[in-house]
């Protein structure tokens, strides 16, 4: 080894020596140097992209709770399904401004300046960030990425902070209402409740999905309409009520109003219940809290006659001359009403829980004025939640049987459709 290092420094001296004494060729220096110029320049070298710290890293994980923030995807980013690999990473986080100024989106300014700031990152799946980064970089300005960004992180925030006693259990309960189906989306649904409720992770109970091909004008479609309601329930719901697996329930309806009255007699006020109510502007099931207070008046007949009818004039009027055609002249006729009423009028809870009332309130007046055994005729006018609080504040000791009317266009009017009657 000694005489290998010998070796290298006399060969070293010797060219130094060489250089020295040999004089310089100014000739060939401009030989080599057109030579070069002739050559490539090698590209400047890029800046290496300085590492997040852990600490940013968690702060942007956190904020999205492990999820895709890219607008309608917020797919889970921890765990592969195919693979069976719990804990795999399937995240990226990528830059809303770039860290570079050349790359996506980048600024001369603000790309070192944000380079690792938590609010310019963002936790994304692989194909959404190829997208954003690669593939359609014109189409995601920063304002479009920053807006997908806060919407999520809104979003979390919310759902984190529901008090996990807000838990529900939710009915869902469609059928056909004459020949239009009435499908109830979970997604709907669900964020329709938060932040006042939570639908649990096994708390879907569908009792009826539009399965029953039959127009509500054949004889045996409230026959077995009820019949199929009763059973699912008694099946889903009333056991495990009666075993307090179900402590609270979230109520969505979209049905004919005698089944979702039947629906509320099920359910009955004893459990606790927040039935809904879908709006029609805004489109959703999100109650309106600018809604103002709903006024409502009692109308009583001027004396007792043959037949007892109750109007429930909550949507819309009805008019006297319909409950004739049905029961004769020799009726006396009640009403509940609204003021103004129209098609999207029940906008707030507050607004059910005063109908409830009322509709409790009315009974009572007209077991005292008619007796107790006598029968009242509903002829309903009212929306989803209405009719399924009605159901719910009946209660079969304390109040008359109630005959429940249906409008039927093809059979030219209101016709009987269902009973609610004291047990035997």
């Amino acid at each position: 080894m000694k005489r290998f290092r010998g070796v290298l420094r006399l060969a070293a001296k010797y060219r130094a020596e060489r250089n020295v004494n040999q004089p310089r060729d100014e000739n060939m220096d401009l030989v080599a140097e057109a030579e070069m110029g002739d050559q490539a320049q090698p590209e400047p070298r890029r800046e290496r992209r300085r590492p997040l710290p852990d600490k940013v890293k968690n702060i942007v994980w956190g904020r999205a709770a492990g999820r895709c923030q890219y607008a309608g995807c917020n797919a889970l980013l921890i765990g592969d399904e195919v693979s069976g690999a719990a804990e795999a990473n399937a995240a990226y986080i990528g830059h809303i401004i770039a860290d570079s100024k050349d790359g996506p989106r980048g600024d001369p300014v603000l790309s070192p300046k944000l380079a690792q700031d938590p609010n310019n990152l963002m936790l994304v799946c692989d194909r959404h960030h190829r997208v954003f980064d690669r593939d359609m970089v014109a189409e995601h300005p920063a304002d479009v990425l920053a807006a997908m960004k806060r919407r999520h992180e809104d979003r979390i925030r919310t759902v984190t902070a529901i008090d996990e006693d807000l838990g529900s259990h939710v009915i869902r309960y469609a059928a056909k209402i004459g020949t239009n189906e009435a499908p109830l989306a979970k997604g709907d649904l669900k964020w329709s409740m938060i932040p006042d409720r939570y639908p649990l992770d096994d708390g879907w109970i569908d009792l009826d999905l539009a399965t029953l091909d039959l127009p509500d004008h054949e004889p045996d479609f409230w026959r077995i309409q009820i019949r199929n309601l009763r059973a699912g329930f008694a099946e889903k719901v009333r056991g495990r009520m009666e075993r307090q697996e179900i402590r609270r329930l979230t109520v969505f309806g979209l049905a004919p109003i005698p089944l979702l009255m039947e629906l509320g007699r099920l359910i009955s006020d004893i459990a606790t219940a927040d039935v809904r109510q879908l709006l029609r502007s805004p489109k959703g099931w999100k109650w309106d809290p600018k809604a103002p207070t709903l006024q409502y008046s009692v109308l009583r007949p001027s004396g007792p006659a043959g037949h007892v009818a109750l109007k429930l004039e909550i949507s819309a009027p009805v008019v006297d001359e319909r409950i004739h055609s049905v029961l004769g002249n020799d009726v006396a006729i009640w009403s509940i009403a609204a003021d103004g009423a129209h098609n999207d009028i029940i906008r707030s809870p507050v607004d059910l829980a005063e109908f409830a009332r009322l509709f409790r309130t009315t009974l009572d007046a007209i077991k005292v004025a008619h007796g107790e055994d006598t029968i009242v005729h509903v002829f309903p006018a009212v929306p989803v939640s209405v009719a399924v609080e009605a159901g719910r504040s009946w209660q079969s000791k304390a109040h008359p049987a109630l005959k429940i009317y249906d409008q039927n266009r093809k059979l030219g009017g209101f016709i009987f459709a269902h009973e609610l009657e004291h047990a035997s």
